[in-house]
């Protein structure tokens, strides 16, 4: 769970930002951050890197650097896709954000009332209880994972042992308590409800319109066309090869095509637009003097005395990444990096733009 340090100093927000007017403006130097971003990579040891800033008008800059793999001359490039980790997990958001403005999902409604029996949890009468909402805001009472999954899994029901139950860690609605379970169990019942998987869900909702041509919920043929490994703290590359989709974990994608899904949040946060809501808070998870950490419909929401910020970190491991959005400043940024050391770059990098770093 991220937690908050530091207090907020705009060192990129021009004149506006921090009186609160509605017309702050934050002037990044494109070509400056190149070089940084350079530089952190060799400093923290991360092979790769694929990086873009937007706003709510699109995709402002891209920046890709370094190698898919250690050791190797094959370069990244804007084509080549990263896992993504947990930022799957907005993704999936404004999937049924979209469902429920079309009236196909009650985002309030038991999941009980939707599909019988609940999957994974019938046997605990508790199931009864979880909404979507819930699930979305990890108010469901369920643990991360149960273990580790298995990643040579085809379908759902290789995922985990025969005997690994999915059980309560405590009761739905009555706090937070971060989930990728939850997600997961959401997903098969929407994918029940709408008689859709998740790959077509998200390509027909989010990927297609638009334009994320090199996004995919697993590693499929897509990705295999242009992929980064992963890497361990000392270099070492592997790669996961899971081909379940999953709505928690498994998003294959590139800085650009992120920074696109981005850009369309962003517009619809600053215009008041009908996915504006995924950046209001839905349950409080920490206090830090003046600022709040919360968590909305899939994104976490971060508010200070400055303004408010929406995000999703993404750890797989082998692959780290930061998604973040200032709603004051309009500006938001994506890093994908392919290696474990790559929390030294997501802390310098929020620091460098923001002023202030959300540690994982």
């Amino acid at each position: 769970m991220p937690k908050l340090i530091g207090r907020w100093t705009a060192s990129i927000v021009l004149c506006g930002a921090l009186s609160g007017t509605a017309e702050a403006q934050v002037v990044p130097d494109f070509a400056e951050y190149g070089a940084f971003l350079d530089s952190l990579m060799l400093a923290e040891g991360v092979p790769g890197i694929s990086f873009a800033f937007f706003n709510r008008d699109g995709v402002l800059w891209e920046h890709v650097s370094g190698v898919k793999r250690a050791g190797s001359n094959e370069l990244i490039g804007r084509e080549t896709v990263f896992e993504a980790a947990s930022i799957s997990k907005p993704i999936f958001g404004f999937v049924l954000q979209s469902l429920a403005l079309e009236g196909a999902l009650d985002l309030g409604r038991p999941l009980a009332e939707m599909v019988e029996p609940v999957p994974e949890v019938a046997h605990d009468t508790r199931s009864a209880l979880l909404t979507p909402r819930m699930l979305l805001s990890h108010q469901g009472g369920l643990p991360n994972w149960r273990t580790r999954l298995n990643l040579d899994a085809l379908v759902f029901d290789e995922l985990f042992g025969p005997e690994d139950t999915l059980r309560f860690v405590s009761h739905p609605g009555e706090g937070y308590s971060y989930s990728g379970e939850g997600f997961v169990l959401l997903q098969q019942v929407v994918e029940a409800h709408t008689r859709q998987r998740l790959p077509e869900l998200a390509a027909t909702r989010v990927f297609e319109p638009f334009g994320m041509t090199r996004t995919t919920f697993s590693f499929n043929e897509v990705a295999e066309e242009n992929y980064a490994f992963g890497h361990s703290r000392d270099g070492r590359p592997d790669k996961w090869g899971l081909r379940v989709p999953l709505s928690s974990s498994t998003l294959h994608t590139t800085g650009a095509d992120l920074g696109r899904f981005g850009a369309q949040l962003a517009s619809e946060i600053s215009n008041g637009g009908r996915f504006a809501r995924m950046a209001e808070p839905v349950v409080t998870v920490a206090h830090d003097g003046g600022d709040r950490l919360s968590w909305g419909l899939g994104l976490g929401v971060f508010d200070t005395p400055a303004g408010r910020y929406v995000y999703h970190g993404g750890n797989n491991v082998i692959f780290i990444a930061d998604f973040i959005y200032g709603i004051e400043e309009d500006l938001g940024y994506v890093l994908l990096t392919n290696s474990a050391n790559g929390p030294g770059m997501v802390s310098a990098v929020e620091e460098r733009v923001f002023g202030r770093s959300l540690r994982r």
